[in-house]
Formats: structure tokens, sequence, C-alpha cells
């Protein structure tokens, strides 16, 4: 449930995206833009809208957003804003990249300052000191990888492929990720569960 709670927005971006192209006349005074960009900047203005009042639900109920969906919420706000404000899909098509790249920054701030945020996402798990460095070199390698799969694709292909893209693409390759660092640190985690046991 909450998995799909965080990707409501993005879910709401999605379907007004492959709806408002069936309704440009009724969108054209709402946004007065050509018609080939009413689908995105309809999307936008959703995903502007969605993701505020999402920060603004988990607030009513007390709860404490994460930093990513913060970070995410203010750069949806401001290169959405964008989108709509110059009527140029590139912005709002530059936030996951720049999402991603904001992370890898965080993370070599952190390695460089002597502070590992890494063991913060996976917090209660004991790993070899080289098996973190490993797992936040993947990270790294990742986060900076599929912010240049995502400029590919929003400079490669259609607005439709980039808009499916955007949810399934990288969604998707997020899982897959997610899923192998899992059977990574699930054995260094092991071995050293053992070994203080063994102690």
């Amino acid at each position: 449930m909450k998995a799909f709670f965080d990707l409501l927005p993005v879910i709401c971006f999605f379907i007004t995206f492959k709806l408002a192209g069936s309704y440009t006349a009724e969108l054209t005074p709402i946004f007065p833009v050509t018609p080939d960009l009413i689908p995105i900047v309809s999307a936008t203005a959703v995903i502007i809208i969605a993701s505020l009042l999402q920060m603004g639900f988990l607030f009513i109920k007390g709860q404490k957003p994460s930093k990513m969906a913060v970070f995410s919420t203010v750069l949806v706000v401001l290169f959405g804003g964008m989108t709509i404000a110059f009527q140029d899909p590139a912005f709002i098509q530059w936030k996951p990249t720049l999402l991603y790249w904001l992370f890898a920054a965080i993370l070599l701030f952190g390695r460089f300052g002597k502070k590992d945020y890494i063991k913060t996402v996976f917090t209660g798990i004991t790993m070899p000191d080289f098996a973190w460095r490993k797992v936040e070199n993947f990270c790294l390698v990742f986060l900076v990888a599929i912010g240049f799969i995502n400029l590919f694709v929003a400079y490669s292909f259609s607005m439709d492929i980039w808009v499916d893209f955007k949810l399934f693409g990288l969604l998707g390759l997020t899982l897959l990720f997610t899923i192998g660092l899992g059977f990574y640190v699930a054995k260094y985690a092991e071995e050293a569960q053992n070994t203080k046991i063994n102690h």
C-alpha cells in the first residue's frame, strides 16, 4: 500500500497524459498552449498538485516524509512549474535525472566527509566495511547511469514513450537493481551474523 501511495503522483501524471490528448479542446482554455503540448502540460500540472497534496496528507497525519520524497516534491514543483511557464517539456523530463544525480552527489559528499549515508538506508544491517563500500559504489553507478538513461529516452524517443518509461521503465530498473542489491547485502549480512554468533 505504501508503494502505491509513493507512486500515486506519477500514476496521476501517467493517466492524465494518456487522457489529455482526447480533451484538447476542453483543456486549451485552461492551458493556452499548442495542442501537442496539452498532454504533457496537463500531466505536469496534475503531478505538481498530487505531490503537494501527498506531502500535505503526510503532515496532517503527523508523519515525517522521507528526504527523497521531499527532494522529489521540490524538484517537481520547481521544474514542473518551469515546464508550464515556459511551455517546455524538457524541464520535467530532466527532473528524474536530477533527483538521481542529487542522491549520487549526497553519497559522494558523505564519502569525502567520512559519513556513511548508505548505512542509513540499510538500518540494522551489519556488514564488513569493504561490503558497505561496494554497496555504495553499486548505488553510485546505478544512480548516475539511470540518470543518463532517462535523458537518452527523453531525447531519443517520443514524449509518449518517455512517459511510459517514466512510470514503468524507471520503476522496473530500480526494482531489478534493488533485488540484486538485496541479494548482495543478504550474503554479507548473513556472514557477519554467523561470525558474530561464532565469537
